[in-house]
């Protein structure tokens, strides 16, 4: 298979040779310029739908509302800014993200589909070029041009109002024009949320109470359950009762147990062995390089593990450095002759454990509890009670947890989760055809997503964004009070825009490097 990055340098090659090419034919021309490495393709007299649209919408009320906005989502993409540059420096042994997944073109970012993030993209940047001309044309400033945006397919559009005009009006006048863009966008975003919330999001609801297959282990060879599937049923365990059987069940480890599978459509009966799985141990504790990922924790000391709370609880009323035995199971895919082993290991501490890898969660009761390394799932499978993952990709967990919620909806597409996956929807019912009400859910989303993100980076007090002249402009209106009249100085104006700029740019930059050396 083509390496897609190769295909992509090659892409843009041809792109630059076109370029150059065209270049001395596009200087000539009134109805192209260049804008960076796109192509503006201009219509200087047909703007009939510009002035009927600007005719009719209250443009300035509008205006001032996104002042408003632009002010908030200033603010609120500095959080973001600032919450990722500390996690980026606190979180440890996480692999860095590609640097593909920083650039958001639909087909570039492995994250972004192709048509959901293409339509959703253009819409995004249409819309908030074509809020400029309309904020501008109602404020009287002269609307040369509007046309495409080309950079290798049409990426938007653009609007481009007399410079001398924008530039010798009045920084109340110019604020409102820049905030109008970034301000669509937020208004669209809202409205497009709120329609998933408050209308998509009700009607789509479990088709059962069970257990979510988010992933089966690649080591535990003797579960054939298919990922993004659901479980309704392991032994007696049924419907709710399965949400806590990680940490409350009572079936013997190692026990061949019937578990029963819905895919959607259908159901299958499966035999898996009961009980806590290795998924991973450890470096550094006593389960490293002992214990194998895929064994079932058969007994500690000769007391059955039937769930997590056990296991902790046995672990917390030992001290580290003390000698346990361990035994674990070990299954064929044909779930015969299961290979017993044994271990004697000495525990380290949980204390140590918390110290490196999430020092806020540490308690210094901590240190008389035992640690031995070990990451475990329930039969071996990731599994998320249904309504968990429902409020996830809904995103109606935006209303129990805002903050949390938020991050979690906005990344959904990172967690492969938006568009919602076709096996995962189909363990939904919904009021009409599952096609259309999924197409329609995630072309939604997505249109929250991109008018969302561009309107908060729009916003952000960088120079080569609205956000940038905004913050001068503002500054401008602010020094109109007698208190903070040094700050209409160019001088000042310009010495703080750069401190802006130097923050704003260092964020970006520590999140990404500091990911990549962790």
């Amino acid at each position: 298979m083509p390496n897609p990055i190769l295909i992509v340098l090659l892409i843009l090659i041809i792109w630059g040779l076109i370029l150059v090419i065209a270049a001395p034919f596009i200087r000539k021309s009134k109805h192209f310029s260049f804008m960076g490495p796109a192509i503006m393709v201009k219509a200087v007299k047909n703007r009939k739908i510009m002035d009927k649209v600007s005719s009719r919408f209250p443009g300035i009320a509008f205006s001032r509302i996104s002042v408003v906005l632009v002010i908030i989502s200033s603010v609120v993409a500095m959080v973001f800014l600032a919450y990722g540059s500390y996690l980026a420096t606190v979180v440890r042994n996480v692999s860095p993200p590609s640097l593909l997944l920083y650039l958001v073109l639909p087909g570039i970012n492995p994250a972004i589909p192709i048509v959901f993030g293409t339509v959703s993209l253009i819409a995004a940047v249409v819309i908030h070029e074509f809020f400029h001309g309309i904020v501008a044309k109602k404020h009287n400033i002269t609307v040369k041009s509007v046309g495409a945006l080309f950079f290798i397919v049409p990426i938007g559009a653009f609007v481009e109002p007399d410079e001398k005009e924008v530039t010798d009006a009045d920084p109340v006048i110019r604020r409102r024009i820049f905030a109008s863009g970034p301000g669509i966008n937020i208004v669209i975003a809202i409205f497009a949320l709120l329609i998933l919330l408050f209308v998509l999001a009700p009607v789509a609801t479990p088709i059962h109470s069970g257990l979510y297959v988010e992933s089966v282990q690649a080591n535990s060879s003797y579960s054939s359950i298919p990922d993004q599937s659901e479980i309704t049923s392991i032994g007696n365990y049924s419907g709710t009762q399965l949400y806590s059987i990680m940490e409350n069940s009572t079936l013997i480890p190692g026990s061949i147990t019937d578990v029963t599978v819905f895919n959607g459509h259908t159901y299958a009966q499966q035999k898996v062995p009961a009980g806590l799985v290795v998924a991973g141990t450890i470096r550094g504790f006593p389960a490293y390089g002992n214990i194998t990922p895929g064994s079932i924790l058969y007994k500690l000391n000769g007391e059955y593990v039937y769930n997590s709370t056990q296991l902790s609880n046995i672990l917390n009323n030992i001290r580290p450095d003390t000698s346990i035995k361990v035994i674990t199971l070990n299954y064929n895919s044909n779930l015969s002759s299961p290979v017993e082993k044994n271990f004697t290991l000495i525990t380290g501490s949980k204390y140590s454990y918390y110290s490196q890898y999430d020092p806020t969660a540490n308690s210094y009761s901590y240190k008389n509890q035992s640690f031995i390394g070990v990451e475990i799932s329930y039969l071996g499978i990731s599994l998320i009670p249904i309504n968990d993952i429902r409020s996830e990709v809904l995103g109606t967990s935006m209303l129990t947890s805002p903050w949390y919620g938020t991050l979690g909806t906005i990344a959904l597409p990172f967690s492969g989760l938006s568009p919602i996956p076709g096996k995962l929807a189909s363990l939904f019912s919904t009021p009409f055809n599952p096609f259309i009400f999924w197409g329609l859910f995630n072309m939604l989303f997505w249109l929250f997503w991109m008018d969302f993100l561009l309107g908060l980076t729009n916003a952000l007090p960088f120079f080569i964004l609205d956000g940038g002249q905004f913050f001068k402009d503002t500054l401008k209106i602010t020094s109109r009070r007698r208190i903070f009249a040094k700050l209409g100085e160019e001088k000042t104006i310009a010495n703080i825009a750069l401190l802006m700029n130097f923050i704003v740019f260092f964020l970006i930059i520590w999140e990404i490097v500091a990911l990549e050396i962790a």
